[in-house]
């Protein structure tokens, strides 16, 4: 039997707010948020699932979002949902189907509840179930009878595109750098590849999509699709856009590398020494025991909200307040998660269901700077 433990308890001014449906599933063994899951599990006196039965849905945390007065913003409620499957066993259920029925009846729980409460929902897809959900255009198209209620939707790659943009500044790399984007053809990769074309002006910016197949020319078609949206952020001519099909060969002579495809193996030999490499793929796909200690990698796409924007933390876990969820530390959270929360705070309308229809620069107006430090 499916495991659905989805009805948070919402304190009496929290309940008629709008409110926010961010839906995932454990990564990997041993992170911290898969640690946080399992103590979840217990506490609701369950067991993660066996293989071959449904998992189900637990309600992970909870806890209300508050931006600051002069932003225009408003309060909202937010409710993290965990399908309690590990990444591995997700992506097998993705590519044989069962993946999108674990993260429509989440959707659709939720959709009903908000509906019952009359409150707004803005419904926030996380990890693999963008692959299971087509982004959440798949979603949409299931169910067309949700058009003119009240829900939106994202899968929220602008907000990770555009913190490892930030990322990139904070961190001192200068304009007429060298850039590769490895998985420039995702939804990520897409997004980030024209933010960073924009904000640095590299000297030159290699996107790096997968090989075709013999005989076949369309992930070539789609990179060069790709170049000409990157060109127009070009100014003055100032940077080549090359585009490369060969991963082991492409970022040869750049400076940062950006990692931006899930269940690919990236060798740190096809990285030249004392690059950044900068990966923003959940879960990271430049794990340690593939050789990448010794090299400068850091993990990207996550914010730090404001203290003032976490009156309780991000709730309770055992009784415990809980403060670092395993995004990258306290009041940390993944990129796509807080794109999520940042359209629900400023009344964004609307569903962004398409990999490749990600505007960053309207997730820096809807920002702010009222949620992050």
């Amino acid at each position: 039997m499916a495991i659905n433990h989805g009805n948070p308890t919402r304190p009496g001014q929290w309940a008629k707010i709008p409110r926010v449906a961010f839906i995932a599933h454990a990564l990997m063994p041993d992170y911290l948020s898969t640690a946080l899951i399992d103590q979840r599990l217990r506490e609701l006196g369950l067991d993660w699932p066996e293989s071959g039965e449904d998992p189900g849905w637990i309600n992970w945390f909870s806890f209300p979002v508050c931006p600051r007065p002069a932003s225009g913003g408003q309060p909202v409620w937010v409710d993290f949902y965990i399908i309690p499957v590990l990444a591995s066993r997700f992506f097998k259920a993705v590519v044989g189907g069962q993946a999108y029925k674990w993260a429509e009846e989440v959707a659709l729980a939720a959709i009903s509840e908000a509906q019952a409460d009359g409150v707004e929902l803005t419904v926030g897809w996380g990890a693999l179930t963008k692959l299971a959900t087509n982004h959440g255009q798949l979603f949409l198209e299931k169910h067309p009878e949700l058009n003119g209620q009240q829900f939106n939707s994202t899968h929220g790659d602008a907000g990770t595109a555009l913190l490892v943009t930030e990322g990139l500044v904070r961190a001192g790399v200068q304009p007429g750098c060298r850039v590769a984007v490895v998985g420039a053809n995702g939804a990520i990769g897409d997004a980030a590849s024209r933010a960073i074309t924009a904000a640095l002006q590299p000297e030159n910016i290699v996107l790096v999509g997968k090989a075709d197949r013999p005989g076949e020319k369309k992930n070539l078609s789609r990179l060069e699709e790709l170049q000409q949206r990157v060109k127009n952020h070009v100014r003055n001519g100032s940077t080549e856009v090359a585009i490369h099909q060969d991963k082991t060969s492409a970022c040869h002579s750049s400076e940062v590398v950006i990692v931006a495809t899930t269940g690919m193996n990236l060798s740190p030999k096809e990285v030249p020494v004392g690059a950044l490499v900068m990966d923003m793929t959940t879960p990271a796909a430049c794990q340690p025991d593939r050789g990448w200690s010794g090299h400068l990698v850091l993990t990207a796409g996550c914010g730090e909200f404001s203290p003032e924007a976490l009156p309780w933390g991000f709730g309770n876990i055992g009784g415990s307040q809980l403060q670092d969820v395993g995004a990258g530390g306290p009041r940390v959270i993944w990129g796509c998660t807080g794109e999520t929360i940042a359209r629900a705070v400023f009344g964004w309308r609307g569903h962004l269901g398409h990999p490749n229809r990600v505007r960053v620069r309207r997730l820096a107006a809807l920002g702010g700077g009222a949620l992050c430090d």
